[in-house]
Formats: structure tokens, C-alpha cells, sequence
């Protein structure tokens, strides 16, 4: 198995912290990697001087494939202080923890129908969010399944969300807790170029998902009035065998949001990678 060793990273455009929504569809493991895999890591930041804070961060991911089941999910988290004359104060966190399960309706993970059931908890004290909850249950189709060139598959789900943001005295017209059914929908698509000289990785993933019912205030919406979109689009070349080159777009849009925020974040960055 080869190891990756990211060797540095610059952002293009700036990177927004207000991102809510996660695409965890790009977490999703291959029908190959049958059994366990897991992955965690760690990180702790310590400065001082004109930076006088502490950052830590961690991730975990783990996958499980088994003939007609496939299970995988992530964990992260970001908390951080800042110290001034002795204090400790907690200035920031940032986590969310996701979970998916897939059911083949055929008798092995090759179907190309599958049942879904997932779930998700999420903080962002970026955006003032203190909570957000979400689960949800519906099916997948894989339309094209070639590991070796392209897959294509679509996803819809009905999902509930609940979120409760922290008060703002600038904006009064944002409810502090909401509950909505929503329709939930993705495609994803991976694809990769293989001739002689090298490999190209290219791969698309897209959400929508709109509300159709407003739970506190018994409110039928139509698609238009109140909806999310995702997306992450990335494309990866090899240099060489030891060498690659990698970007990554990501965008989301809220049509309902807080007024202090924008309904809109993006961000663009570039990689070069180091494989051995």
C-alpha cells in the first residue's frame, strides 16, 4: 500500500472557516478495499510570541466493506485558546462526526441498487453554530461501475435537520433553533485517464438539498424558497512515480442563512504530493 506525505500546500483564493454542510460522499470507500480500514490522526500547535495560542486537531476515519454491506464514517475536531496574563480562554471549535451504511439489494456489493441510512453531528463556532443534527434514509444507484475508468452513481434520501445557532444581536430576523425535512440528492462521479506516460484522477461530487417542510412552523416550502448545494471537485496527476500534482474546488450555497454571513463559500487549493 503506498503512503502519501503531503510536502506542502498553498491556497489560491482564501479559505472561508463558514463552511456548515460537510460532502462526505468523497469519504466513501471503494467496493475493493474488502474488510477494516481505518485511519487517525493528530495534531497539536503551540505559539507563542504574536501568536499566543493553542490548536489542536484530530480526525479519525474508518471503513468497512463486506459483500452486500459497506459502513464508513469520520470524525474531526479543531479546538483551540488563546492565553493572555495567565488566562486560558477557549476561543474557537470547530467538529463534526458522520456516519453511513449502505445495504446492496443484490447479494453482493456489486449491485448497482443500494439502501442508505446515515447520520451526522456538527459544530462550527466559526458561523455560530452550537448544534446540528441530521439523519436520513433513502437509496443509491450506481449507473456506471469501472473501477479502472469511470463511475458514476446518484443518490436521494429524505433527511431531517435540526440546527441551533448562538444569538446575534445584529440579526433578529434568524430563528435560534430550526427543524426541516429535506430532500436530500448527490451525484458522484470518478474518473481516471491511464496512458503510457501517467495517471489523471478526476473526480465530481454535488449536493442539493432542499427543504420541503418547516417542522416549528407546520410549513409546506416548494423547492426554490430553501436550499443547500454542494460541491467538491478535485483533479490529480502523476509527475512522475514518486510525484504528483493535485487541486481541489469546493463550493456551498444557502439561500437561508444568518444576515451577518454569506450565502456562499469557496475555496480553491493546490498540492504537490510526494508517493512512496
Amino acid at each position: 500500500m503506498k503512503k502519501h506525505l503531503l510536502l506542502f500546500g498553498f491556497i489560491l483564493t482564501s479559505y472561508c472557516q463558514t463552511i456548515a454542510q460537510v460532502n462526505t460522499e468523497i469519504y466513501r470507500p471503494s467496493n475493493r478495499q474488502q474488510g477494516l480500514v481505518g485511519q487517525l490522526k493528530a495534531s497539536l500547535s503551540l505559539n507563542r510570541g504574536n501568536g499566543n495560542n493553542d490548536i489542536f486537531s484530530g480526525s479519525v476515519k474508518n471503513s468497512y466493506v463486506r459483500k452486500r454491506h459497506v459502513i464508513f464514517g469520520i470524525g474531526s475536531y479543531n479546538f483551540g485558546q488563546t492565553r493572555n496574563d495567565g488566562n486560558t480562554n477557549v476561543f474557537k471549535r470547530k467538529g463534526f462526526l458522520y456516519a453511513k451504511y449502505n445495504y446492496a439489494i443484490d447479494k453482493d456489493s456489486a449491485s448497482h441498487w443500494s439502501a442508505e441510512v446515515f447520520g451526522q453531528n456538527e459544530l462550527n463556532e466559526f458561523i455560530r453554530l452550537q448544534n446540528r443534527l441530521l439523519g436520513g434514509i433513502g437509496f443509491r444507484w450506481d449507473i456506471i461501475k469501472n473501477p479502472k475508468t469511470l463511475n458514476l452513481s446518484f443518490g436521494s434520501s429524505a433527511m431531517y435537520e435540526f440546527e441551533e445557532v448562538k444569538l446575534d444581536s445584529s440579526d433578529l430576523t434568524y430563528p435560534l433553533q430550526t427543524n426541516f425535512w429535506r430532500w436530500s440528492n448527490y451525484l458522484s462521479m470518478t474518473y481516471l485517464l491511464d496512458n503510457s506516460s501517467n495517471k489523471t484522477f478526476f473526480s465530481l461530487v454535488a449536493y442539493i438539498q432542499p427543504a420541503v417542510y418547516d417542522i416549528n412552523n407546520n410549513q409546506m416550502f416548494n423547492l426554490t424558497e430553501n436550499y443547500r448545494i454542494l460541491l467538491n471537485a478535485s483533479v490529480r496527476t502523476n509527475i512522475s512515480k514518486t510525484l504528483s500534482f493535485g487541486m481541489t474546488f469546493k463550493y456551498r450555497h444557502a439561500s437561508f442563512i444568518q444576515s451577518f454571513l454569506e450565502n456562499y463559500d469557496y475555496s480553491l487549493r493546490s498540492n504537490l504530493i510526494i508517493n512512496f
